[in-house]
């Protein structure tokens, strides 16, 4: 018993000043300090998805677009409008946006381009690569040029009539 007594003794003492609120300030600090990077964090998450979303659709789109095009040239200027259609339609920049005809498995980045052809049979990548910009990121510290890109390959109808 007496040493409950002590210890309930220490509990209550009137000598020592009470917290007053320091409690709810030191949770609000680190709930601030906490929650804003993570917010950040939540917020370049979400433009890269949303940038990789983009360039996947535009290069679906591109390659559709031009299976059913008339002419190569017609069906390369509709590819690019579509392109750009489907990163606008994502709020991603379509200023850096680059529209690539590679070989089939080829790195979209860093292989040469090919041109792309409407021949029945024929089977090419169709690449869209666009710049992704980091919110708050300088470009010092990120790089010049953070990319993603998507990929369609395409084959072409194996009864489509020649140009």
């Amino acid at each position: 018993m007496t040493r409950l007594r002590r210890w309930r003794g220490r509990l209550a003492r009137p000598d020592e000043p009470a917290d007053e609120g320091r409690a709810l300030i030191e949770v609000i600090f680190l709930a601030v300090l906490i929650l804003i990077p993570t917010i950040y964090i939540l917020i370049t998450v979400l433009r890269i998805q949303s940038a990789t979303f983009a360039v996947s659709q535009g290069a679906r789109d591109a390659g559709r677009i031009m299976d059913f095009a008339p002419t190569t040239a017609v069906g390369v200027a509709r590819a690019e409008e579509i392109a750009r259609l489907a990163l606008q339609d994502q709020k991603v920049s379509a200023e850096g946006m680059d529209l690539r005809f590679v070989p089939v498995g080829a790195d979209c980045v860093n292989s040469p381009e090919i041109t792309p052809t409407l021949q029945a049979g024929a089977v090419y990548d169709v690449c869209v690569v666009a710049v992704v910009s980091l919110p708050g990121v300088p470009t010092a510290i990120s790089g010049s040029r953070n990319t993603v890109s998507g990929v369609f390959t395409l084959h072409v109808g194996d009864f489509r009539e020649s140009q």
